[in-house]
């Protein structure tokens, strides 16, 4: 047999090799999403759920945390959006107060109909509430978490037990550790830097619970979390979703903060919501219809960058297709370019002038700022 020929031969079955495991491989893909989608069909009745997750003080009825993550269970992805603690909303029968104190009124499920309310009416499917002792617990359960400490922290209160000592800098935390470092707030970014924590906390311990060394533990930690979580969520739901999301990739975790700024209410220091991208979030991020799959281009001119996160987490996280997105110099009015069925249902949701276009296009203005810090 010629050289040639041997190496035709050869260069074919490279080619059939290649085929067959790349042929595998979706098939693989394939049959795995085909399983997720049933289960959560079997378990819950939809592909995109919205979970409420508290941390709360049982002794003092409040909530340290309040972060209201959808759960897009076909893609695999989760979007959470804090709201900070001190945010000044309307509770039922009591007046407007921070909402925090909203668990004082009905417990969890009254803080859920506050959240709900606040995003302009969005549907919550479930909640999950753990107080400190029971998140310090769950950590050391999976080993501990390695954390980037944003800053040297120095803090006691012997009446609340509460005692927080960390060096700035990498370090391996321990369960009450991570407790204290999620619930400080004495510096000047005070509200806004624990919800950044709590928010850095949540990723690192799906990125712990996702290694595969970490798999053993998962049955031990279901069995503690049962124990030591307050959730609507049956034992077959939790199970359900700690299995969707094992090993899920670091870029389909994201998180922002609602648009807030800091302020006063009366010799209160509050934080306010942008109560217009409340709403257009909550429209966004926590329908339950899949939007239009063209292809979206965001533009953000409102001279904020810090709002890329905002604006493009929450399109991501609700299926829109955004493939890139940039930042421009400020212009004064948002619009919409194109004439796909996506440039049509963003003209509607943001309310803004559409213009034709090849390329779909969300450019937002300073029209559609944030009122922010």
């Amino acid at each position: 047999m010629s050289s040639r020929k041997q190496r035709r031969i050869a260069a074919v079955a490279v080619a059939a090799a290649v085929a067959l495991v790349a042929g595998f491989s979706i098939y693989r893909f394939a049959f795995r999403q085909q399983v997720v989608n049933q289960t959560a069909r079997h378990y819950f009745g939809h592909l995109k759920l919205n979970l409420l997750i508290l941390g709360y003080q049982s002794d003092e009825a409040t909530t340290d945390t309040v972060i209201l993550a959808h759960l897009d269970v076909a893609r695999r992805s989760a979007t959470l959006v804090s709201i900070p603690r001190d945010t000044w909303v309307p509770i039922p029968g009591q007046g407007s107060m921070k909402i925090n104190a909203a668990y004082a009124f009905g417990g969890a499920h009254a803080t859920a109909r506050v959240v709900g309310k606040l995003l302009g009416g969005v549907p919550i499917d479930a909640i999950v509430a753990l107080q400190p002792e029971g998140a310090a617990k769950i950590v050391d359960a999976i080993g501990g978490l390695d954390v980037n400490v944003d800053e040297d922290m120095d803090y006691d209160d012997n009446s609340g037990e509460l005692h927080i000592h960390l060096r700035k800098g990498e370090q391996h935390l321990s369960g009450d550790q991570v407790a204290g470092y999620v619930r400080f707030r004495h510096d000047a970014s005070s509200d806004f830097g624990r919800v950044k924590r709590q928010q850095q906390v949540l990723k690192l311990m799906l990125d712990q619970l996702s290694e595969p060394q970490n798999w053993v533990k998962l049955p031990h930690v279901m069995q503690l979390a049962r124990k030591l979580i307050n959730t609507t969520l049956t034992n077959a739901q939790l199970a359900s979703l700690l299995t969707i999301y094992r090993n899920v990739p670091d870029d389909d975790v994201r998180t922002f903060t609602l648009p807030s700024k800091a302020g006063w209410a009366g010799d209160a220091s509050v934080v306010f919501a942008d109560r217009r991208w409340a709403k257009l979030i909550g429209r966004l991020l926590f329908e339950r219809n899949d939007p239009p799959q063209d292809a979206v281009l965001v533009a953000n001119a409102t001279g904020n960058a810090a709002f890329d996160r905002t604006i493009v987490g929450a399109l991501r996280g609700a299926g829109w297709n955004v493939p890139s997105f940039v930042d421009e110099k400020m212009k004064r009015r948002s619009i919409v370019i194109g004439a796909s069925p996506a440039a049509l249902a963003l003209a509607k949701t943001f309310a803004t002038a559409i213009r034709p276009g090849t390329t779909t296009a969300l450019i937002i203005g300073v029209d559609l700022a944030p009122d922010t810090d």
